[in-house]
């Protein structure tokens, strides 16, 4: 966090400099940049707008939205499907499956890197409509997997923390092997197409970051909201 401060201190100082120097040379620059500077929040407003954002009950009203539409769409799929078709639904985990809520709080919204660290998720909770979602799939017979950016040194705590949240019997979990740096808008289309290559539809595929969908191999996709942090 202090880092991050100073880095934030550096950047207002250089922007001040080269303020000063556009009025020197354009006495009329000064009103634009005091304009374009308006834009910019403090650190801690963010904060106080995201903790707002999530207590106060509208993170969990458009997760119930998402989930609700991915329930409905899933049972209309089922009903639709050929005879011997293999099914399946593929999930992300964190902020889709599982909460970090609780770290990326007391972090003060610091990277995930910074996160895992520093706060290890052990008994990160479900997002409930993915749980509820989770469990209509099984019911109805589709198969679920989960594709996380993950490496693979995290999975003995991945599996427990899963497991421990209510999530169990899945096919398979897919976890970034620890010497990969694709972005996950690389990475995650190669696990999917590996499903669909071991002879599975991929009917829905639901996640909180555009690279989680990003790609191929799903039918339909489904976006959580996150305004905490992008995954590219």
């Amino acid at each position: 966090m202090r880092m991050r401060m100073r880095s934030l201190l550096k950047f207002v100082c250089l922007a001040l400099l080269l303020g000063s120097w556009a009025f020197a040379q354009d006495p009329d620059a000064a009103g634009k940049s005091a304009s374009a500077w308006l834009s910019i929040q403090n650190h801690a407003d963010v904060v106080d707008l995201l903790v707002k954002y999530h207590d106060y009950g509208q993170y969990d009203y458009e997760l119930k939205q998402v989930g609700t539409a991915a329930m409905d769409y899933l049972q209309k799929r089922v009903a639709e499907a050929k005879k011997g078709e293999k099914l399946a639904a593929v999930y992300d985990i964190d902020e889709t499956a599982l909460s970090n809520w609780t770290q990326m709080n007391t972090c003060g919204f610091c990277d995930y890197r910074t996160q895992a660290k520093y706060y290890p998720p052990l008994n990160d909770p479900a997002i409930v409509p993915v749980l509820e979602l989770f469990r209509l799939a099984a019911k109805l017979g589709v198969k679920n997997f989960f594709i996380t950016g993950r490496s693979e040194q995290q999975r003995d705590l991945t599996v427990k923390n899963l497991k421990s949240a209510g999530y169990d019997k899945w096919e398979q979990l897919m976890m970034r092997p620890d010497n990969d740096s694709d972005p996950a808008r690389i990475f995650k289309p190669t696990q999917r197409q590996a499903i669909l290559d071991s002879g599975y539809t991929i009917v829905l595929n639901i996640g909180d970051q555009a690279s989680d969908l990003a790609g191929c191999c799903a039918e339909r996709s489904f976006k959580l909201p996150n305004p905490f942090y992008l995954v590219p």
